[in-house]
């Protein structure tokens, strides 16, 4: 079976109002909607590319990328809604007409919506980056989770995004232990955490993704035949920025659930409880505390994950690579053990332009060398811009940019990939699903869509399932997109919003 993999990405919002305060995040995101590509009037969008766009809790922009079969397809899908969203966002703030649903300038449509791909705000709230990764339905969840994790709760000294210890600038907990100057034991490096999302994570799964955080999210919603697969649904995911970070997670994560769904035994990595690994990571830089292995081993998380990439590697010698990973195996191959290395020595030189957290030290070091002087609350603001700024995705005001012109940024995917998948959808399900919903957009045909099936509404039509993922052709779905392309206007009667 082809394993098929998507990713959803939640956004902050950040509007200032006249007055200097953040703007209302429900007003802004009603703001940011109304500039939402043409030809929908529902805020809740399945897009031509396969991709799906909506409002979630908190007022949150969220894309969900189409259903990939490779990584590096995954990565350019990914940076594909990131493009979309920060078009939006350019619209809202030139006051322009960006869809049937927008509006003119309106009320302070002159001020820049900010569009955060991070994963925390100055409330305290924080906001998820999840995976998922269809299963065969043999696989039972109790086989694999115990060693699933303890490889997502050591994770992030891999793939973590980086953020400044102690939390938010101003606040006492933003303040404690951040005083610090390069006299300091480890430097810039020991006022860094691996990951922004650990604190934040309280259980290993739950059904819930808003009430509960959790690694993994256990409700049994398979998007597909439910007879033959099931959805694995991580929650617990920092968001990224680097391109090359997010095909490394990714890669890591199938690699791994290839060795488990193939019988596997890594239960030695198993940790005793893998939550205390997870929260000395967003408080330490290097991923180095002790914890203690279900064997009765003390291990670091860094030890963990070398472990896993050794047998990663053995299997790979073994077996050769998945599909998935075309044109990607340099990053488990070459990338992951650089990035071992480097936690190893707490030396991230050489991979400072390839994974987050270790660009962000860099970038703040360069900082420092330009202000020298910084001390406590000052600096501790200045960690937290930087963080924040990595994160923007506005060109005028976000890091990333200019760091990929400058050279100091590394990306995984060409420009014409990214532009590729920002109007098509890759070879999978999302092709039929894309291909469906750009034709009655064409024809301005009401339709209704979900991840696993097809409908005309205007003239309506019975729907067509669409149950197999990795499935890009399916002859109901050819049908259907044929008497699309072929339906007269006299037959057309727009009745609702398309979507869900």
């Amino acid at each position: 079976m082809s394993r098929v993999v998507g990713l959803e990405t939640e956004f902050g919002l950040l509007r200032q109002g006249a007055d200097g305060r953040a703007e209302d995040p429900a007003r802004t995101a009603d703001e940011l909607m109304r500039h939402r590509p043409p030809g929908y009037r529902s805020t809740n969008m399945f897009l031509p590319n396969g991709g799906r766009l909506y409002l979630d809790v908190g007022s949150h922009p969220e894309y969900a990328t189409a259903e990939c079969a490779t990584v590096r397809q995954l990565v350019a899908q990914d940076e594909a809604g990131r493009a979309l969203v920060a078009s939006m966002a350019e619209l809202a703030a030139a006051g322009d007409g960006g869809g049937e649903g927008a509006g003119g300038r309106g009320d302070g449509g002159s001020r820049t919506i900010h569009v955060l791909a991070n994963n925390n705000d100055s409330a305290g709230h924080t906001y998820g980056c999840h995976e998922n990764y269809s299963l065969p339905r043999r696989v039972s969840p109790e086989d694999i989770l115990p060693v699933l994790f303890t490889f997502l709760a050591t994770r992030p000294v891999l793939v973590g995004s980086g953020a400044p210890v102690g939390g938010r600038a101003g606040t006492d907990a933003g303040l404690a232990g951040i005083e610090d100057d390069e006299s300091n034991e480890g430097g810039e490096d020991s006022a860094w955490a691996l990951s922004p999302r650990a604190p934040h994570l309280r259980a290993l799964a739950s059904a819930d993704t808003t009430g509960e955080r959790a690694l993994v999210n256990t409700r049994d919603e398979p998007h597909a035949d439910p007879g033959r697969l099931r959805r694995l649904h991580i929650t617990c995911a920092d968001t990224t920025m680097s391109s090359t970070t997010t095909g490394l997670r990714t890669a890591l994560t199938i690699l791994l659930l290839d060795a488990l769904e193939a019988g596997a035994d890594m239960d030695a990595i198993v940790l005793a409880d893998p939550l205390e690994a997870l929260a000395s990571l967003g408080s330490g830089p290097w991923g180095d505390r002790p914890v203690r292995a279900r064997d009765g081993r003390t291990l670091t998380p860094v030890d963990v994950q070398e472990e896993i990439l050794v047998h990663l590697l053995d299997r790979l010698d073994a077996v050769g690579a998945p599909p998935a990973l075309e044109d990607a195996e340099h990053l488990v191959r070459d990338l992951a053990p650089r990035v071992i290395g480097a936690l190893r020595a707490r030396e991230a030189g050489a991979i400072d332009t390839e994974i987050d957290w270790a660009i962000k030290r860099r970038v703040m070091r360069a900082h420092r060398q330009r202000h020298p002087d910084l001390r406590g609350q000052a600096l501790a603001v200045l960690r937290q811009r930087v963080d924040l700024a990595y994160h923007d995705l506005d060109p005028s005001s976000g890091l990333t940019q200019s760091l990929r012109a400058q050279g100091q940024m590394a990306e995984l995917c060409s420009a014409q990939e990214i532009e590729q998948a920002v109007i098509q959808a890759p070879p999978t399900r999302a092709a039929l699903r894309g291909a469906f919903i750009q034709a009655c957009l064409d024809r301005e045909a009401d339709f209704s869509v979900t991840w696993s099936s097809i409908r005309l509404d205007s003239p309506p039509s019975p729907a067509v399932d669409l149950l197999d993922p990795a499935a890009s052709s399916d002859p109901a779905a050819e049908a259907l997109l044929d008497r699309v392309r072929a339906l007269r206007p006299e037959e057309i009667r727009r009745i609702r919003p398309q979507g869900l």
